[in-house]
């Protein structure tokens, strides 16, 4: 009966992460306004702090903005950085695009403005974004005077601000709600004791003589060698030279694509890097499930409320370690089910779409405070 509710939900839900409209934020803003009135967690204030300090002593205008925008585009590649320019003035929200595009980011981004301006106070600013998946190109942080938004970012980047992502807002509520049913359906003893991941072949460009050392690869090849204690292949041939996806397939390294409900029937689940950070992470977290997360440069806004050996496991990029991790885990069953409840419970707590609406809006009040406007 379970399985067959999940396979419905997942057709739903597959559906609706092609069909979705913005009109997708279905808010408990009882809940949110309950949870502003209480004091933020330290991590939060110290993300925002951490990110905004290094603009509190410039004049922070929009011709500042402007003066950024042009800068960064005075690079060859500036104009790779996918800037947008959102606008709050008098409780209404605008943007303009840098360069010619339509990307649906855009719109969630205004989307959840709007929700915000709906329900809570914000002063007029400006604010400036980039739709990269990280902002990090060296040439254009050096170009960079202002704080630029972005879903993900290197540590020590300092003209990066971390804010989250909204994009499938609908889809992210629908499937927050399948894994917390269903990690709360399966007991932990019932689990198979091995890691899983399913991904696309990203992180990097897979050529003919060094397909075989790309992290993902990587993993997948451990997979391979270690049946017993990996459960890893490639759903999508993404980006791959048609050679190279030959080999590859001959590898046996792909397998069809399943819907998130279906992992959580191991007890370890992997979160690997691909081009940027691991987009999986918050619901692996939620899944009941121990994570075993890279060693990873990159973070996105609420990994300082994570940490090493207490919510995830941590191993090596090049998977050199990850074997023993596993082994470990599985003879020390006690430690792995306690750090599987410890990112359940962080991810409950602070990982629901209200809690993304709740960081932008804390995040927006303490720009707000730096802006001073137009000139």
């Amino acid at each position: 009966m379970v399985a067959k509710f999940m396979f419905l939900r997942a057709l739903f839900s597959l559906f609706f992460i092609f069909s979705q409209t913005v009109n997708g934020f279905e808010l408990d803003w009882e809940l949110i306004h309950y949870k502003l009135q209480q004091p933020m967690p330290s991590w939060i204030i110290e993300q925002i702090q951490e990110d905004l300090q290094p603009f509190e002593e410039i004049n922070l205008t929009e011709a500042l903005i402007d003066q950024t925008i042009n800068s960064v585009r005075s690079v060859p590649s500036g104009s790779l950085s996918q800037f947008v320019k959102y606008t709050l003035k008098n409780n209404q929200v605008s943007f303009q695009t840098i360069e010619a595009t339509n990307d649906p980011r855009i719109t969630f981004v205004v989307e959840a403005l709007n929700e915000i301006i709906s329900h809570l106070p914000l002063p007029d600013l400006t604010f400036l974004a980039s739709l990269w998946d990280y902002y990090d190109n060296p040439l254009f942080l050096e170009k960079t005077d202002c704080p630029v938004f972005a879903i993900c970012k290197k540590k020590g980047n300092k003209k990066a601000v971390l804010y989250p992502e909204f994009r499938h807002f609908d889809y992210r509520k629908r499937l927050y709600s399948d894994i917390d049913w269903i990690s709360g359906a399966i007991d932990w003893k019932n689990k198979i004791p091995v890691a899983f991941w399913r991904g696309m072949s990203s992180g990097g460009h897979y050529a003919i003589d060094t397909w075989d050392q790309m992290p993902r690869s990587r993993l997948v090849l451990l997979s391979q060698e270690y049946p017993e204690l990996v459960d890893a292949a490639f759903t999508t041939p993404y980006s791959l030279y048609e050679p190279v996806k030959t080999i590859m397939e001959s590898y046996g390294m792909f397998k069809t694509w399943g819907y998130p409900t279906d992992f959580v029937k191991y007890n370890y689940l992997i979160s690997i890097d691909g081009n940027s950070f691991a987009s999986n992470l918050w619901w692996q977290l939620l899944s009941n499930c121990c994570v075993l997360k890279t060693d990873s440069p990159f973070i996105e806004w609420f990994y300082k409320g994570i940490e090493r050996n207490v919510h995830y496991i941590p191993f090596s990029l090049n998977c050199c370690d990850l074997k023993e991790k596993i082994e470990w885990l599985n003879e020390n069953e006690q430690t792995a089910f306690d750090i599987a409840e410890r990112g359940r419970t962080f991810a409950k707590e602070h990982l629901t779409n209200e809690d993304l609406i709740i960081y932008f809006y804390q995040l927006l009040q303490a720009y707000s405070k730096l802006y001073q406007g137009e000139n």
